[in-house]
């Protein structure tokens, strides 16, 4: 069956996932299309918009190497850190259907560059929690947010959830809080005093009000709309399945998850708390569900149920490229 078969440890899945994004997202190659309109974006976005010299093709083919490196990060950090306690390359296949599940999101977006510099500063909170070198992780972490953030506005929020994170693994203390700050402040003084130096603090000012109160309108279909129905059950599913299974874990994964949901949680907060924050945080969001996901289909009691709850799953994120 499909999910028994998947579940396992497959290396070939992870030479085809990264095909089967590039096929899932090939609209993007065929019929490109602006996803930032004219709308001015962060320095981060703006210079590889300048290097690309704006061409769409060349700014999806960035992001496409973004996805295909992230499909395969993803199961790095579970080998490394044993959260699903399971060695899979599942996440890497989950991760391909979700994040070309949202039609209106094929192509580069500055919160797509975000979410790349996000997975690394959760990469060093996780690295924490083992106790060496723990200022110059949580400055690494700092310094990721602090870059996100010059990609993507609302990825600044971020800096929060770093520092709940650490008093999740037991690190809030204030050295490690303020290496984080001044990590994070690193990239964005660096930037802000070039904007200094050219005489162009206006422009940055303008742009971040921009961002900050552009309204987003969107229409979605039907079947985007029952796409994301069945990721919004199988998240209640697996967040319900975990909350079962919690205390048979490890202290170490226990924490790693709280500080995933955390994760996630931000990503929901930032798009109910500013106006400018739209669909797009959908690359934020979809780091932890890939994960959360994952776990319920890997370690959840094998039935002929959850076979079909899978290929449901499958069925939906292909067919959403069909009737999206």
């Amino acid at each position: 069956m499909l999910l028994k078969t998947l579940k396992g440890r497959h290396y070939l899945l992870l030479v085809f996932v990264p095909v089967l994004i590039l096929l899932l997202w090939l609209k993007s190659f065929i019929h490109p299309v602006s996803l930032t309109g004219d709308t001015a974006q962060m320095p981060l976005y703006s210079i590889l918009q300048s290097i690309t010299s704006g061409n769409l093709i060349a700014l999806n083919i960035i992001g496409y190497l973004i996805l295909a490196s992230l499909s395969l990060l993803i199961v790095r950090l579970n080998e490394r850190y044993v959260f699903i306690r399971q060695r899979t390359d599942l996440p890497a296949f989950v991760f391909a259907l979700i994040v070309t599940g949202t039609v209106s999101l094929y192509g580069m977006h500055p919160s797509l560059l975000a979410s790349i510099l996000l997975f690394f500063a959760l990469e060093r909170v996780f690295a924490i929690y083992h106790g060496a070198g723990t200022l110059a992780k949580a400055f690494d972490a700092g310094l990721f947010i602090g870059l996100a953030s010059l990609a993507y506005l609302f990825a600044g929020v971020y800096l929060i959830w770093f520092w709940i994170s650490l008093a999740f693994l037991g690190y809030f203390r204030f050295r490690e809080c303020l290496a984080g700050l001044v990590g994070f402040l690193v990239p964005v003084f660096i930037m802000a005093s070039w904007y200094f130096f050219n005489d162009d603090l206006s422009v940055l000012w303008q742009t971040l009000m921009a961002l900050l109160n552009k309204i987003q309108v969107a229409d979605y279909s039907l079947f985007q709309k029952v796409f994301w129905g069945i990721l919004m059950i199988l998240v209640i599913l697996s967040s319900t399945f975990m909350t079962k299974v919690v205390e048979e874990k490890k202290i170490s994964s226990r924490k790693y998850f709280s500080i995933l949901f955390l994760f996630f949680l931000f990503a929901i907060a930032s798009f109910f708390l500013f106006k400018g924050a739209g669909i797009e945080l959908y690359f934020l969001a979809l780091l932890p569900v890939t994960y959360i996901i994952s776990h319920y289909f890997v370690l959840s009691r094998y039935s002929w149920m959850m076979e079909i709850l899978f290929v449901i799953f499958v069925l939906s994120g292909i067919l959403i490229h069909i009737f999206g």
